[in-house]
Formats: C-alpha cells, structure tokens, sequence
C-alpha cells in the first residue's frame, strides 16, 4: 500500500478522512472522501495517488492506472506516484512496467537525495545508521521509499547471480547459498512476533506473523483465508522478486531457481522457528501461471 501520510498539514477534512478510512482497509468510504477531496482541490497530486490506492486495493486496476497517471501529470509528487503506478502494474502482471516505473521513480528520487544514490537497502538497521537524521526520519516513516529499495536490492541481488551463472557457476550452488542464508530468518521472525504481540505457536500465529512481517518489508502482500489451530490457508497477491525475475526474463533460464520453490523455503523457515512440527507447502503459484500463489500451513500430529 502505497499512500501518501507523512505530514498531514494543510490537508483539508475529506483528504483526512479518506486517508483514515484506508488505513483501516475500508477502501469503499475511502474512495468517496478522496472524490470529495478532489472537488475541493482538484489539482492536488496527493489526492490522486491516494485514490489510485484506494482502487488498487478494490482490485479495480484500470482505474488505478488512471488515477496514478493523473498523479504523475502532477509534478509535486511523482516519485510517490511512479510507485504508485509500479505497484498497480505488479498486481496487472505488467511486470517490466513495474519495474520500471520504480527505476524512474529512484531516478527522480536519487536526484533529489544524492545521498542514497549509491545504497542498497539490504539490512535496514545496518543502513539507518548512516543516515543523516532528516533522511532517518523519511525512511522510516515513508513505505514507498523502501519498497523503492527493496526492488533495487532484490534487482542487484539477480544481476550478480545471473553473472555468476554467466561464468559458469551451476544454479544448484546458488541454491544452496540461498537456503543456507535463511538460516538467521527464524530468529527475526521470532523476534518479530514477540514486538507484535502475536501470541501462540499453532498455524494461526504462523499466518499472522508471516503477514505482518511482510506488509512490514514490502516484499509480499500476504491475504489469510482461513485460520485454526491445525491448519491456515494463506494468499500471496504480489511479490516484487516475481517482478524483478519477470522483467529481467530469468524465467526463460533453463537453471531459474523458482522464485516460489524459495518462497516455500523461506516461509517454511518462519513456520519450524515458530512450530517444529509445522510445514507449508505452496498448492498454486504466480510462477506457474497463477493468479497467485496459495499454500496451506499445518501441524503435524505429535
């Protein structure tokens, strides 16, 4: 999700309450006070990003597109607003759109900032630490700009594998290394729930973590369908590595390592961290065609 929310001065009372109304996901009410919005301030770009969110979160695409464009054709916030059209055109499985609607939105941005030209935002913490303390405060407070990081991180990641793989190494080493960089992941996850008070160790308080933490990160949109003690169906809508391999064609690679086989890894790491007896396994996936990947957590009898 990818609002405009930082500094709410000057912002008249239908803006604030569209705003309010998407914070806590009800996007019907929230389309309604943003087109009030736009009668009073017709050429604020806010007001037009916010409500191509607002519809993308509705699943109508195509009038997210349009209201994202409005957006742009508004110079005050376009790199908001690139990421804004980038996350819709995600969602559309308009993959190198996406991507590069967030190349140009880190052009415009790095610009403005040349301090963040050259960084990768792998680690946050570690990065945060180098921050002038104006920079901390907008990075911390503003999800678009990590998502804008975590796509070129994800993106620099697959351009020194496929150079590797380019000079010979074989696929299953890369593999290897992957898996066993998810080693440390159980233990934030750990820590993760904890901070948010997630209690319990059945698949419900898996789902919920996976999700939070994700919607944290930027790096998925996870949906939980269904949830009990022994079993949690969970959706994952869009995902920005789906993207960056899509839009640089690894999938054409005869040696691609499935975006959704590590996925399963990962998720499944969170799972055993929180629950040894717990496993997921994926029954659809966005690499397979999908609309989207869906896997099932479970525990496993004693």
């Amino acid at each position: 999700m990818v609002m405009y929310g930082h500094n709410k001065l000057g912002w008249s009372y239908s803006l604030r309450m569209g705003f309010q109304s998407a914070t806590k996901g009800n996007y019907e009410d929230s389309v309604k006070f943003y087109k009030e919005a736009l009668k009073e301030e017709p050429k604020k770009a806010i007001i037009y990003n916010n409500l191509a969110d607002a519809y993308m979160n509705l699943g109508q695409l195509d009038q997210a597109v349009r209201f994202a464009k409005e957006a742009i054709a508004r110079p005050q916030e376009q790199t908001l607003s690139y990421v804004t059209l980038a996350e819709v055109y995600r969602d559309m499985g308009e993959h190198k759109q996406a991507i590069d609607c967030i190349l140009k939105a880190l052009e415009i941005y790095e610009e403005a900032v040349p301090q963040l030209k050259d960084m990768l935002f792998g680690p946050i913490d570690e990065i945060m630490k180098k921050l002038p303390p104006h920079l901390k405060l907008e990075v911390a407070s503003c999800n678009w700009i990590r998502t804008m990081y975590l796509v070129k991180y994800i993106r620099h990641t697959y351009e020194m594998e496929k150079s590797y793989v380019d000079k010979g190494v074989a696929w299953e080493v890369l593999l290897d290394f992957k898996k066993k960089s998810l080693s440390s992941i159980g233990s934030k996850y750990l820590a993760a729930k904890k901070n948010l008070g997630i209690k319990g160790s059945d698949t419900a308080a898996i789902a919920k973590t996976c999700a939070a933490v994700s919607s944290i990160t930027g790096k998925q949109r996870i949906k939980i369908i269904e949830e009990d003690e022994s079993r949690a169906l969970i959706q994952i809508f869009a995902c920005w590595e789906c993207s960056v391999i899509k839009s640089m064609e690894l999938d054409k690679s005869d040696g691609w390592i499935s975006c959704s086989h590590m996925c399963q890894e990962h998720i499944n790491t969170v799972a055993k961290a929180i629950n040894p007896r717990a496993n997921f396994v994926f029954t659809s996936t966005l690499a397979d065609g999908d609309k989207y990947c869906e896997g099932t957590v479970e525990i496993k009898s004693s």
